[in-house]
């Protein structure tokens, strides 16, 4: 059978808002070949409700929405990497704009909204569908651009490493056929991992594979314990998992139980504008207390006409589920929505491994630390992929990312005895076991139940599944942290340590030590 090999430039793993704009932001000199798993309207960036996080307003200052975001990622945030992503927010969005991104304007300028954890008014937005005008825009640019080769329905199986150097990937189209990409760069911009729980916000492409792949080719790994749950999405019995943006929140949306008592006050001074962990945490704890219906979000008591110029989207959404939102208030509940940790990078996208960068939610520059602040990751996306650009057209020297913390090595070849373990994998059922031992709380024995699970699997399946090795990357991270902290909340540990340490997994090709005593494990 002939070999099906192409050659390119730039490799691009992932057709979301980081891969478009690297794409579009290199010259055309550049033969470029862009690959998505499905189709390029299949990404997390498509589905993003509320908006991009920038200081625009005159009363506003990029300190006070880094100190917000250091605040947010409780500890674990990055300080020079966020000051310069978040200092690049500006441009980034002159940049749309002069694309011709719809943004919604009040008189002659953007406007602001709102969301929890910011200070300011300061999320620029497209209604309430921002990631979709501004995914469609710049398709239709991409459109235009004879250099870029779009691969759909590719997935990519491995990346090609040599001197820990990468120069391609060998991938499988959509008949399960092998094919050889080489490339002098390669880009990671998979995505997130929600599709590794039952509910998220996330499409059926995030499966964390680009975090699997690149830490079996030799990159670090970091803080994959913190997974944002969304505190709002959609609870409707036969309905969908659906993003119900936090920008409700922000325009006096109210939170309240099945009695239509408003509890944040009992949980937070921020009220629904909290960071979502906390959020999060507090509609779970309503949930448990209420028989596991979900709570309410009501906006009724804003004009009708209000909510539906802000939030169209959602609004006709819940009306074709037969709920007015205007009249009638949201049942709503968490889900699975943002992976703060991934592949170790700086604020550029480098990795372990030279030429081959990482952008956009796959990858941990410390933007993030163990909470995201809302808006902060469509942000991300364009100020990293403009980045990336950049330093490929200057073909600046590679500099591999630094970080302060110990790095841990998983051992995957030993299965504790005593736990009774399943022997057949399915993605179902790794779906339900992360959700049940691995959610919004947690605690040291459900984790090590799960752990062991997921290396019984790993050591059981012939075929060898990335988002099996995420998980089981995933929990580990989280076996070794004895706190509570951002997103990661342990009920056996749920005090905050007064030094925030990052969780640092070391590559393969280091050397083993022995995983963690389970017995060891408190607080």
């Amino acid at each position: 059978m002939k070999q099906n090999i192409q050659h390119y430039d730039v490799l691009i793993v992932g057709a979301g808002l980081a891969g478009l704009t690297v794409a579009l932001s290199l010259p055309e000199q550049f033969k470029i070949a862009l690959l998505a798993k499905q189709d390029l309207n299949t990404c997390s960036s498509n589905m993003a409700q509320g908006g991009i996080a920038a200081v625009l307003d005159p009363q506003d200052t990029v300190a006070e929405h880094v100190q917000d975001t250091l605040v947010a990622g409780a500890g674990l945030c990055h300080v020079e990497n966020t000051t310069h992503i978040l200092s690049n927010a500006a441009a980034a969005i002159d940049w749309l704009c002069q694309s011709g991104v719809p943004f919604t304007y009040h008189e002659q300028s953007l406007h602001l909204t709102r969301e929890g954890g910011h200070g300011h008014r300061r999320i620029v937005h497209a209604a309430d569908h921002t990631g979709w005008s501004v995914t469609q825009t710049l398709q239709q640019q991409l459109a235009t651009k004879s250099n870029v080769t779009c691969l759909t329905e590719h997935r990519l199986q491995q990346l090609y490493v040599e001197d820990q150097r990468c120069y391609g990937a060998e991938l499988k189209d959509a008949t399960q056929q092998s094919v050889q990409v080489f490339a002098k760069y390669v880009i990671l911009a998979t995505g997130g991992t929600g599709q590794l729980f039952e509910l998220t916000t996330n499409p059926e492409t995030s499966t964390g594979d680009g975090v699997a792949l690149a830490w079996q080719a030799g990159c670090r790994v970091a803080n994959l314990e913190f997974i944002q749950f969304h505190p709002t999405a959609l609870a409707l019995k036969g309905s969908k998992t659906f993003l119900i943006s936090e920008a409700l929140r922000g325009e006096g949306g109210i939170l309240r139980n099945q009695q239509g008592e408003r509890f944040m006050p009992a949980y937070d001074e921020r009220l629904e504008l909290a960071p979502r962990d906390i959020v999060a945490r507090a509609i779970a704890d309503q949930i448990q207390k209420q028989q596991q219906q979900p709570v309410l979000l009501d906006m009724t008591h804003l004009e009708k006409a209000f909510i539906t110029e802000h939030f169209p989207s959602i609004y006709q959404h819940c009306l074709e589920q037969g709920l007015d939102i205007s009249q009638q208030p949201i049942p709503v509940a968490p889900a699975a929505h943002y992976a703060c940790g991934g592949v170790l990078t700086d604020a550029i996208g480098h990795t372990d491994i030279e030429n081959l960068f990482a952008i956009g939610e796959v990858a941990c520059t410390g933007l993030h630390g163990a909470n995201r602040l809302a808006s902060n990751s469509l942000l991300e996306c364009m100020v990293m992929g403009r980045d990336v650009a950049h330093a490929i057209v200057q073909q600046d020297e590679w500099q591999v990312p630094k970080a302060e913390a110990e790095l841990v090595q998983p051992d995957f070849t030993a299965v504790s005895a005593q736990f009774e373990l399943e022997d057949d994998f399915d993605v179902v059922t790794l779906q339900q076991k992360m959700t049940q031992y691995f959610g919004i709380q947690r605690d040291f024995a459900g984790m090590q139940y799960l752990y062991a699970q997921l290396n019984h699997w790993w050591l059981m399946t012939e075929q060898q599944y990335p988002m099996l090795l995420t998980a089981m990357l995933m929990v580990h991270s989280a076996l070794q942290r004895q706190e509570s902290r951002g997103t990661h909340f342990n009920r056996d540990c749920p005090q905050t340590l007064a030094e925030a340490k990052m969780s640092v997994i070391a590559a393969p090709a280091q050397q083993a030590v022995p995983q963690p005593e389970v017995t060891s494990l408190v607080c």
